[in-house]
């Protein structure tokens, strides 16, 4: 039976770490865009998950059970681990979609963060179907991604050829082969 314990212990410990980075970043997100967010060329609101629902559900049930272990006086990293989970749902998530994707004077908010002009080493638009368009860092990461509503897109081309006139957004030539 102690073996069980440590491994659901070590298990909840780590789900508390997990969830607890997951807060600071997004916090720290929100954050930025609270500081860049007078600086709005174009932006819109972040298209809602189809699944906020369930997501709030899950934050909900979490809290049920942080209180539930809490009455029933679990250990203290069992309630934790819960509460943490909770909060990320119930509060974190809601208030991350607050962050309007656009253009700001210094980058551009995507689905991965702010991405300064400077660190864009490659971009293009998809428009099939939804129009979408793809920022590929210059450090080689993950590229971004950001879902330009239709109405917004002609305004979206103006600034970013704007950014690159002024030469503050520099993009690698593409050789076609």
């Amino acid at each position: 039976m102690d073996s069980n314990q440590a491994l659901l212990t070590v298990g909840l410990l780590g789900m508390g770490l997990y969830f607890a980075a997951l807060i600071a970043r997004s916090l720290s997100r929100y954050a930025r865009f609270r500081r860049v967010r007078p600086t709005a060329l174009v932006s819109w609101p972040v298209p809602r998950p189809k699944n906020l629902g369930l997501l709030l559900a899950l934050g909900v049930l979490a809290a049920f059970v942080a209180v539930l272990n809490g009455a029933m006086q679990r250990p203290w990293h069992d309630v934790l681990s819960q509460a943490l989970v909770a909060v990320y749902f119930i509060l974190v998530v809601p208030l991350s979609l607050r962050i309007e994707w656009g253009c700001y004077a210094q980058g551009v908010w995507a689905d991965g963060g702010f991405l300064p002009y400077a660190d864009i080493r490659q971009m293009a638009f998809r428009e099939v179907g939804a129009i979408v368009l793809v920022l590929v860092r210059r450090s080689g990461a993950v590229p971004f991604r950001m879902l330009v509503p239709p109405s917004e897109y002609g305004a979206v081309r103006r600034v970013l050829e704007d950014k690159a006139r002024n030469r503050e957004l520099q993009l690698e030539r593409v050789l076609e082969s």
